[in-house]
């Protein structure tokens, strides 16, 4: 429905009947606005285009452009206004010819205030008809827009991933019907995608619709480009079109002003002004994905290139390098159950306490805490086979803040694996705090699809990470993350049972932005993959 008010022209050659209907009505009770009255049907006639009436009243009988001769042209010429007549006689053949005009009732004068309130609402019910028609087309036309553009970001996907992993395919790409060459590739990765799908009520469809649109004003509308949301990694957007380096450099700038962090979170944009074609998508890719990960490892908006080779610039780290003899030495403080300093080692020493601040790239957080990580794994294997699955769990936890760019988390949950080699089994619980895990075991349940982390819940709950995730484990006899995972691969197995729901697309309703990491994790869960998983429900 419109938000201004409607416009109502009265037209006629008699002053007084033109105050008459003036006057007969607060206007503005009725939405509606009053414009000055017309003297005969030509003043009408000049004054549509501008002045635009949704309404008109007009006399039959007025001088130079009788009223139904009026009526006539504007049911030719502007459908959409509604049109009553007025007129002084009762006389049949006029409202005969006022109805085969397209006016919509006849009114005898002296008007009076019903009569006009009755025809007033019957006008004013069909133009709120035609505004609710219209936005329901509108609705259904962009619902129709938005579902064949993700069907296209399923094409353009498989034919990365066929370049990517050589999958074979049965059916022709929309590369098959487009040619390209000479190309240009930018790639935006955002990392807070699961906060942003709720910005729009976790509706994909709708989130991948607005980024992408957003994306198409930025490259230019004029430009022949390919914009794709790859439904393998839901928060990587691909763009494919014609431009040299200078423009890629502008549009990157553009991008990041247009997805501004405090709304979107960090975002990453990686150029690769290689002149290409889609037949080597695969390719361009894995070399974008290779200076990628050579980005800051902090939470702010990136712009990176591909070198003219292609490859990771020279000038980019290569990892933190983990010691044989740190490896010895850490191994040793946990065996030894020297806490402090096996965190000193792990933290302060090597520098990652601040890793944000001192210019570690995403390649040097992940080499050195995988290498960390996989000692603590090992002392857990050799000394406390019993924690390995709550390990493994926590260690997702890590994978995940990594993925987000989250320093601060990522330290906490280290921190949280450390305590849990040690804890205290026989601390008290207050009944409060055992409340409040109650609380947070139902809004997971409830909530599971959106960005649930150990230090998001901490913080909401007013708690220590370390002791709501060892409270929890003691209640409910699993981790946080082994629950909240549960209830996602439950919900995943639902899900799977809508035929028309693509396998990707559930990832992401769980809360999973990246298909390979939630097919990693369903397998471990399920013991098959997601697609196998199907294939037995379809042959039940």
């Amino acid at each position: 429905m419109k938000i201004e008010k409607y416009k109502v022209l009265a037209a006629d050659d008699e002053y007084w009947s033109r105050e008459n209907i003036r006057n007969l009505l607060h206007w503005e009770e009725y939405s509606l606005e009053f414009l000055e009255p017309a003297c005969d049907g030509e003043e009408v006639m000049e004054r549509i285009p501008k002045e635009k009436p949704d309404i008109i009243l007009t006399d039959i009988n007025m001088p130079f452009l009788s009223g139904l001769e009026m009526l006539e042209r504007i049911n030719k010429e502007y459908p959409d206004i509604i049109t009553v007549a007025v007129s002084g006689y009762d006389d049949f053949e006029k409202v005969k010819g006022v109805f085969i005009s397209g006016g919509i009732d006849y009114l005898l004068k002296p008007v009076g205030k019903e009569e006009l309130v009755n025809v007033l609402t019957k006008a004013l019910g069909i133009l709120e008809e035609r505004e609710t028609a219209k936005v329901h087309d509108e609705n259904t036309r962009l619902q129709e827009y938005k579902i064949s553009s993700f069907l296209e970001d399923g094409e353009y996907s498989a034919l990365l991933s066929e370049k990517l992993y050589g999958q074979a395919k049965t059916h022709a790409h929309v590369s098959s019907t487009r040619t390209f060459s000479e190309l240009a590739t930018v790639l935006v990765k955002f990392y807070d995608i699961s906060d942003i799908s709720a910005r729009f009520d976790h509706d994909i469809l709708q989130m991948s619709w607005s980024i992408k649109s957003r994306l198409k004003e930025l490259f230019g509308k004029e430009n022949h480009t390919v914009i794709f949301n790859y439904s393998v990694k839901m928060s990587e957007f691909l763009l494919v079109g014609t431009a040299d380096g200078e423009m890629l450099q502008r549009l990157a700038g553009r991008i990041l002003e247009e997805f501004p962090e405090k709304d979107y979170g960090p975002v990453s944009v990686v150029l690769h002004e290689q002149s290409s074609s889609l037949d080597d998508i695969g390719t361009v890719y894995r070399e974008m994905i290779a200076v990628l990960v050579t980005r800051p490892f902090r939470r702010a908006h990136c712009i990176l290139r591909c070198s003219e080779t292609g490859s990771v610039p020279s000038s980019s780290s290569i990892g933190k390098y983990v010691s044989s003899r740190m490896e010895e030495e850490l191994y040793h403080l946990l065996v030894t159950r020297q806490k402090s300093e096996a965190s000193r080692l792990i933290f302060k020493t090597s520098g990652l306490i601040h890793c944000d601040e001192n210019g570690w790239s995403f390649l040097d957080v992940k080499q050195y805490v995988g290498r960390v990580t996989s000692i603590l794994f090992r002392y857990v294997q050799n000394q406390r086979p019993e924690m390995s699955a709550q390990i493994e769990e926590a260690m997702d936890n890590v994978d995940y803040y990594m993925k987000c760019l989250d320093a601060g988390a990522l330290i906490t949950t280290l921190n949280i694996i450390l305590d849990s080699l040690w804890e205290n089994d026989t601390q008290n619980n207050t009944g409060s705090a055992v409340q409040q895990v109650e609380q947070i075991h139902q809004y997971i349940e409830t909530n599971y699809y959106e960005n649930i982390t150990l230090t998001f819940l901490a913080g909401e709950y007013h708690m220590d990470a370390s002791y709501l995730s060892r409270m929890f484990s003691q209640k409910y006899g699993e981790t946080i993350i082994a629950f909240l995972t549960r209830v996602r691969m439950e919900h995943a197995v639902a899900f799977m049972r809508d035929p028309d729901k693509k396998l990707e697309t559930i990832s992401f309703l769980v809360g999973y932005d990246d298909y390979n990491y939630f097919s990693r994790v369903f397998r471990k869960k399920q013991g098959i993959s997601p697609s196998e998983y199907r294939s037995q429900m379809e042959r039940v």
